[in-house]
């Protein structure tokens, strides 16, 4: 399907539904578990409340505070805008999780594992070996998906890997529905089939307006955030595809006389009579300089 104007704008309101939800969801978590607001950090010696596993979990969200402050010195907030990137970054690795999980559901590459819920096939044949042994409904799913994302970080670590300081926290019960419920949007449907989807999900997660208001704030990026933020643009399939087809594609048709089938593989290819090599080879070092 093409991505149209009104197909972009649905996958832009999904996506910033879904940021809100998640965000809010580990601010509170920061707040209620963690001991982190934007003002102070509670000493971990008084978060009793939590296990060994959510003590080491509190550390290292500390250390990722602490590393986000010392990379931006020039950000004069300091931890009200490191502890803001924070939920930022964790909501984005859960988004790209979900949605790379519902697209490989769809090209039959994993069982059905949140296309359906807790009614999902590939949970429901976990259910049946794990039973209660793994708690409540949410726990056993959440440990469903905990081993599914240890699975893919096999071959995809850089999205997968839940020892990530990006990948620290996972969303409570409520959260997790309403956020599957927006996953599985009737209006979204089509769209986990086509491979551009994830592109545009990175780049409808950066908001619109901290974007206009970066560039009214100067005129060139400040750090590396900005400098990301305001120049992270997905480039469609068919730019990619007119840019190979006539820099690559036309050297090659032309060393081989036309004699190749690359003639009707590349769509985009266009033939102009009487062209010279310099002029193939030139678009070909220009087209270098872009990608």
């Amino acid at each position: 399907m093409a991505f149209d104007k009104p197909t972009r704008n649905r996958l832009a309101a999904f996506v910033a539904e879904a940021r809100r939800l998640i965000t809010d969801e580990f601010t509170q978590q920061f707040q209620s578990l963690y001991g982190i607001s934007d003002a102070s950090l509670t000493e971990l010696a008084q978060l009793s409340h939590l296990d060994d596993a959510g003590l080491a979990v509190a550390g290292l969200l500390r250390e990722r505070i602490d590393y986000l402050v010392k990379t931006h010195p020039e950000d004069k907030t300091g931890l009200k805008s490191a502890v803001a990137r924070l939920a930022r970054e964790q909501a984005f690795t859960v988004l790209n999780r979900l949605a790379a999980v519902r697209m490989a559901e769809k090209r039959g590459l994993i069982a059905e594992s949140v296309g359906n819920g807790y009614q999902s096939k590939g949970f429901k044949v976990f259910e049946q070996v794990a039973r209660s042994g793994l708690g409540e409904i949410y726990q056993r799913y959440r440990r469903y998906l905990f081993c599914l994302f240890d699975e893919l970080a096999i071959d995809l670590g850089v999205l997968f890997d839940r020892r990530s300081p990006q990948g620290l926290l996972f969303p409570r019960e409520n959260t997790l529905l309403d956020l599957l419920n927006l996953l599985n949007g009737p209006e979204l449907e089509p769209l986990w089939q086509e491979d551009e989807t994830i592109g545009w999900i990175y780049q409808y997660y950066n908001d619109p307006a901290e974007r206009k208001k970066m560039r009214e704030e100067s005129a060139a990026p400040r750090n590396s955030r900005e400098l990301a933020v305001r120049n992270q643009f997905f480039t469609p399939r068919y730019v990619v595809e007119f840019l190979t087809d006539n820099t690559l594609g036309r050297i090659w048709n032309e060393m081989t006389k036309g004699d190749t089938r690359l003639k009707v593989q590349c769509r985009y290819l266009v033939r102009r009579p009487k062209e010279s090599s310099n002029n193939n080879l030139y678009t070909f070092c220009f087209a270098l300089t872009i990608f």
